[in-house]
């Protein structure tokens, strides 16, 4: 996995949350090229969504308004298979 895609992707995130903040606070999203690429209610939905629509791209998931609870909880959890795995 790419750190700096990631990041880039975090950042993509920052730029556009005060926007998904009036639309989708509370859903999961994914973001790949600066983008959503996929939202909904439940984390391995979206993850599995994302890979699908991704095709092997690096891409950041969080959940809109809770991302510093979330973020810690994705970075620690090693038995799921994902990008998010650091």
């Amino acid at each position: 996995m790419s750190m700096a895609k990631l990041l880039k992707e975090k950042k993509a995130y920052g730029r556009i949350r005060p926007e998904l903040l009036e639309e989708s606070k509370g859903k999961w999203v994914a973001i790949c090229d600066g983008k959503v690429i996929v939202q909904g209610n439940e984390f391995d939905e979206v993850v599995k969504r994302a890979y699908e629509v991704a095709g092997g791209e690096v891409f950041y998931v969080t959940k809109v308004g809770e991302e510093q609870r979330v973020e810690r909880r994705i970075y620690r959890n090693r038995s799921f298979n994902s990008p998010m795995d650091l």
